[in-house]
């Protein structure tokens, strides 16, 4: 078959089938790897409207398919389809979001027929020829079509396709000027909104307090829990910069071997995840925090006795499938002691114990006094956010003592017994060793040890 071939010498799947074979070929013929440094700068933005062309074929499809199932002839319908993005879906094995985002982008840029048989426009001209010719990339086309929509209403028609214009002229790029990426344009579309539309913000806020949301996913079989949502702009903000403040990396510099030593090992994303821990362990120890059956919001483990005692075992956290290790176990178990309840073998309560292992608000207060935060050297959550941890495990007959107690936070202490850190509490002061630190040295922040440093 010659691939040279248009669309007027053969069918149009005939041509979707030659340039499959032609672009096989090329996959085939070697990696880019083997490019010289100027001819890989030349093929990757071709390569790359290759995929653009592609993926506008994928677009107009897809809004073709829910044209399709609200016809009166629906054939994806009867083929057994439940919808469009189902059809999408199965066709293709994406995901239906995926689906759902090809059909919302092609419907924007897909031209119709009116019912007089006239030609329609696309809603966003501008991009529709773009995509079309492989010059504006779909990630692109959603962020300008997507943002445009929000003012469609309110904008008279004309500026709203010069401002489309402006944005699709600077996500493609000119002859001269390089395409600018997705992020930048999603930039450029806000300002390019407020100035058109300069009466929006308060509309928009509206919506924002309509769509603001927080929800919970199916726990994974490893026990993550999915979060998705959306925050208010302000709810958002404040929660960045608290995060933010206390998700610094922290490195020591080893005296002896003059070599710097990393003391944080965990990504951005991971310590955001632990100061969020912080956050919430602190917020269900407030003295006002709302109850749950009549107890503070504090998290449930069951645990067997003999589990706990072995420290080989598991435990379950209310209302969540998956085990627990007992090492999680311990560790709340630090922060909210136990309670133990004794049941026979059908399941009666026969006896419900005091809680055990649990220290006071009164030693709380004391400890936090004396470590002033997570003593973990360059660790700076605040004593409020901590939870209080037992130096000496208490199943190896450690006490629940401000002797025995320092604060740590949440990810830090999850990791305390098998991470780089040590501790011990000579004459009751926290000392710790680890990372850049090789002799055990005083920790924590205490103004008074500051303010009166020991002697002698």
């Amino acid at each position: 078959m010659n691939p040279t071939a248009t669309a007027t010498d053969m069918g149009t799947d005939e041509v979707i089938a030659a340039a499959i074979a032609l672009l096989e070929s090329v996959v085939h013929a070697g990696a880019p790897g083997r490019l010289s440094g100027e001819r890989f700068l030349s093929r990757v933005p071709r390569v790359e409207r290759l995929g653009r062309l592609v993926d506008s074929l994928r677009v107009s499809h897809a809004a073709d398919a829910a044209e399709r199932m609200m016809s009166p002839v629906d054939s994806l319908g009867a083929a057994g389809y439940a919808t469009a993005q189902h059809a999408i879906a199965q066709l293709t094995g994406v995901s239906e979001a995926e689906a759902a985002r090809r059909i919302r982008l092609g419907q924007r840029i897909a031209s119709g027929v009116s019912m007089t048989g006239a030609p329609v426009a696309p809603r966003f001209p501008s991009v529709a020829s773009a995509v079309g010719d492989g010059h504006l990339g779909l990630e692109a086309a959603e962020i300008i079509t997507r943002q445009l929509d929000t003012v469609a209403c309110r904008v008279d028609r004309g500026v709203l396709h010069e401002a489309e214009a402006g944005l699709v002229e600077l996500a493609s790029g000119t002859d001269v000027r390089a395409p600018t990426a997705a992020d930048l344009v999603k930039d450029q579309a806000a300002v390019f909104i407020l100035a058109i539309d300069p009466d929006g913000a308060e509309p928009s806020e509206s919506y924002a307090r309509r769509a603001r949301s927080l929800t919970f996913g199916r726990a994974t079989p490893e026990g993550m829990i999915p979060v998705k949502g959306l925050l208010a702009a302000d709810v958002g903000v404040q929660f960045e910069r608290l995060v933010s403040a206390h998700v610094r990396r922290v490195s020591f510099v080893d005296p002896v071997a003059d070599e710097q030593v990393a003391a944080e090992d965990r990504s951005p994303a991971q310590r955001r995840h632990d100061t969020l821990a912080d956050i919430l362990s602190a917020a269900s120890r407030v003295a006002d925090a709302p109850e749950i059956a009549g107890s503070a919001p504090a998290v449930t483990v069951t645990v067997t006795h003999e589990a706990l005692v072995t420290g080989d075992g598991m435990g379950f956290l209310d209302g969540h499938v998956t085990p627990v290790s007992i090492d999680t176990v311990d560790r709340l178990i630090d922060s909210r002691g136990m309670q133990v309840v004794t049941m026979n073998a059908a399941g009666r309560v026969l006896s419900l114990g005091s809680t055990q292992r649990c220290f006071t608000p009164s030693q709380r207060r004391a400890i936090a006094a004396r470590d002033g935060g997570c003593i973990i050297p360059g660790c700076t959550t605040p004593a409020g956010w901590c939870e209080v941890h037992h130096v000496i495990p208490w199943r190896s007959g450690g006490p629940t003592h401000t002797d025995n107690g320092v604060l740590l936070c949440w990810g830090h202490h999850q990791r305390i017994d098998r991470g780089p850190w040590r501790l011990s509490m000579p004459d009751g002061v926290p000392h710790v060793r680890g990372p850049g630190i090789p002799e055990w040295t005083p920790a924590g922040r205490s103004r008074v040890r500051t303010a009166f440093p020991r002697t002698g």
